[in-house]
This record gives C-alpha cells, structure tokens and sequence, in this order.
C-alpha cells in the first residue's frame, strides 16, 4: 500500500492540474474584458464553458474520491490546522460539494456568462437596461438552479453564499449587518452633515497617457510587483490571477476624472498584493482557489458583484445599467421591500443576497 505521503502527492497533483483549467479559463475571462474583439464573444463563451466542464469533471473524478478516502486516516493522524490536514479536509469539502453540480450546469454558467458580459458592455454606455434585462433574468434562473442542487436550504441565498464565504448564510448575515448599520449609519451621517468636500482638482483635465503612467508608478510604490503582474484597460476594474506569479491589474481612464482611474489602481492592486504574498508552495490547493472551481470568481461571472446600483421605489426595482454587470448579477436575488429612493452599492453579493429570494422588475 503506497505511503500516505505518496498518495498526498498524487492529489496535489490532481489538484493542480483542475486548477490549470480553470486559470486557463480565467485567461479567457481576462482577454475578453480587455483585448478581445466584441466579434469573438460567441465562440469565448463556448470555449469557456468547455474549460468550465473540463475542469469540473476533472476535479469529481472517483480517483480524487479514492484518495481523499485513503487519507482520511493520515489527515485525523495530524494537527487540525496543519497544512496537510487542512489540505485534505477542504478539499473532500470541495469535492462533497462539486459533486452535485452537474459538469454542463457548470458549462452552462460559464457560456452565459461571456454572452451577458458583451452585452453589457453595450448597454452600459447608452444606458440602456433592456439590452441586458434578458440576460439578468436568466441568471437568476441560473443562480436559483445553482441553489436547489442543495436542497434543505432555509433561504435560497444559503447555498450562495456559503460559496463566497463558507459556513455563512443569510441569517447570519442579516445578523452581521445589523451590527454593522447600528455603528455605520452615525458615522455616515456625521460625515453627510459637513459641507461637501472640495474635490474640483480630481476634475480638471488630465491626459489618459499621464494618468497610466502616474497610477503605475503609484502602485508600484506601494508594492505591487510588476515581475508578477500588469496592468491593462478594460470596461469595470477588476482584480484576476492565473496563478501565482502571475496576478494582474485592470482599470480605466477619464480624462474629467482623476480619482477613477488612480483609485481604482490602488483598490486592485490591493487585492493582487494580497495574492502575490501568498506562499508559492499553496498553487492551486483550494483554500486559494475554491471559488474559481464552481466560477464564483467576481472576475469570471456570478458570484460576486463588481458594482451595483439600484434605484427602488417601492417594490419596482430600476437597475441603472450603466452601474451594474450582468455577469455578476446575482446581485437582484431578491430586491423586495426596499426603502423607496434608495440606493444600493454592493462589493459582495452576501450584501443583497441576504434579502428575500423574491425578485421584483
């Protein structure tokens, strides 16, 4: 009987290789929100829902079962938070879960994802919300079948929100947002209270080719590592990886707006510094890429949101399109009973998806 370090080995292996698929995938993800033509969206999505099944498949492979069986016995054998251990433990997690999500779902979430992101980057300059409200409907869809493949939830956000952050789901985030508004809502309105801040400087004009040059050269002060990095345009700024040594940087420019361009580099490059001093022995273990694996990526397609605005007024949600992504739109789970007038700006989609599954358009 091979040695369980022997067979430790053979998963990480096995491990690694389901993650070249999906940082395969995530480079498709990053080329066509940034240098593809609009022309190649159709045939990007089929090849990103192929990589998607081809990775899913793999990773619920009986082999990796099999193994996971085998060193169950050497994991109980070590220290709960070894690196070993932990290996193993999230992994069978991971596997336990994958296994119940159908590879062409997986295939499926992934092609709607590339079709809805060309279409949203039409909509968004002209606004124009019915260009994307197809789309938007059928993520929810998609989003809900995602959820009912683990029944037994106590709300339909449950299951979706235990991708982004495990263990959490909507009560508890109701319960850890309250805690936040209670101490949040004085600090706001203290700081609304003040006279406006002059920030007139951010608003001059300033060429596109200076901005670039100056938001580099300020993330590269802050330690942002270009040997492993890089930064390019594209339509919302985000933040992607396709392995360790190689974690990249997105943003955009106008001319009018200073603070866009130098902000958003500054945010970015604080997620990527983030994943450039992760320990280079941890490539592809699940603790880092875990999300990737079921496309919860933000960057990839539906999990996290990228930016959100909503406008409700009663129960008639209004998505201003020139704010939110389809690809990550989940984010309309559940837009019921909001205050009228009021406007919702969300990094996470625990943050709406902890409100009623009941859609309102």
């Amino acid at each position: 009987m091979a040695k369980p370090e022997k067979k430790l080995q053979e998963l990480k292996t096995r491990l690694l290789e389901v993650g070249d698929l999906n940082n395969i995938n995530a480079l498709l993800n990053w080329d066509q929100q940034t240098y593809m033509p609009p022309g190649g969206a159709e045939a990007r999505g089929r090849q990103s829902a192929l990589m998607a099944q081809m990775a899913q498949e793999k990773f619920i492979d009986k082999k990796i079962g099999k193994l996971l069986d085998d060193l169950r016995p050497y994991e109980e054998s070590l220290a709960y938070d070894s690196d070993d251990a932990s290996l193993i433990r999230v992994t069978r997690r991971n596997y336990e879960r994958a296994l119940k999500i159908p590879p062409k779902f997986i295939g499926e979430l992934n092609e709607h994802g590339a079709k809805s992101y060309q279409e949203w980057t039409e909509a968004r300059p002209a606004n124009d919300f019915s260009k994307v409200r197809g789309s938007l409907e059928k993520t929810l869809d998609l989003s809900r079948q995602l959820a009912d493949y683990f029944p037994g939830y106590e709300h339909i956000a449950d299951p979706l929100i235990d991708f982004a952050d495990y263990g959490m789901k909507a009560s508890s985030v109701r319960t850890l947002f309250a805690d936040l508004r209670d101490n949040l809502v004085p600090i706001v309105r203290a700081i609304t209270s003040q006279p406006p801040a002059d920030d007139s400087v951010l608003h001059k004009h300033y060429p596109e080719a200076e901005q670039l040059s100056f938001g580099t050269e300020v993330v590269r002060q802050l330690g942002y590592d270009f040997n492993r990095g890089r930064i390019d345009k594209t339509h919302h700024p985000f933040m992607t990886k396709f392995s360790l040594g190689d974690v990249r940087i997105t943003t955009r420019v106008k001319e009018d707006d200073f603070g866009d361009c130098l902000f958003s580099n500054m945010h970015e490059a604080g997620h990527a510094m983030y994943e450039q001093g992760i320990d280079m022995s941890y490539e592809a273990c699940p603790s880092e890429a875990e999300q990737a694996r079921v496309c919860m990526n933000r960057n990839q397609g539906f999990g996290k949101i990228s930016s959100a605005e909503v406008t409700a007024s009663g129960n008639t949600c209004i998505p201003n399109c020139s704010r939110i992504s389809p690809r990550s739109s989940m984010a309309f789970h559940s837009m019921r009973s909001m205050p009228p007038s009021t406007k919702l700006r969300s990094r996470s989609s625990v943050q709406i998806l902890m409100r009623s599954p009941t859609i309102c358009m």
